[in-house]
């Protein structure tokens, strides 16, 4: 990669930085995805599961969240281990990989 290039990529990763990751709320697919453009997901937790639609949603919050006493904050939530990705809460049951895990 020449230098101008290089120099390019460092301006981009700085505006992605200052410009757009303080935009995005924390916990939403919207952060984790500028994140893992940046490499800097490495610490998200690593659960996914299909909802419905077929639609793959993943984990937005960091590795090690994982308790089995979590409760989601409705319905008097059953202790699993909930992950959360936007409006999608769901338990270790329907998740597809260790929680623990990061990227």
């Amino acid at each position: 990669m020449r230098q101008r290039e290089r120099a390019d990529l460092v301006r981009l990763e700085a505006y992605v930085h200052e410009a757009v990751l303080p935009r995005t709320r924390p916990y939403t697919t919207e952060r984790r995805q500028v994140l893992e453009a940046l490499g800097e997901a490495g610490s998200l937790c690593t659960a996914r599961m299909r909802d419905s639609d077929g639609d793959v949603i993943v984990c937005t919050l960091v590795a090690g969240h994982y308790a089995l006493g979590d409760k989601p904050p409705f319905k008097d939530g059953e202790p699993g281990g909930w992950h959360k990705a936007g409006a999608s809460i769901w338990n270790e049951l329907g998740a597809a990989c260790i929680p623990h895990a990061a990227i």
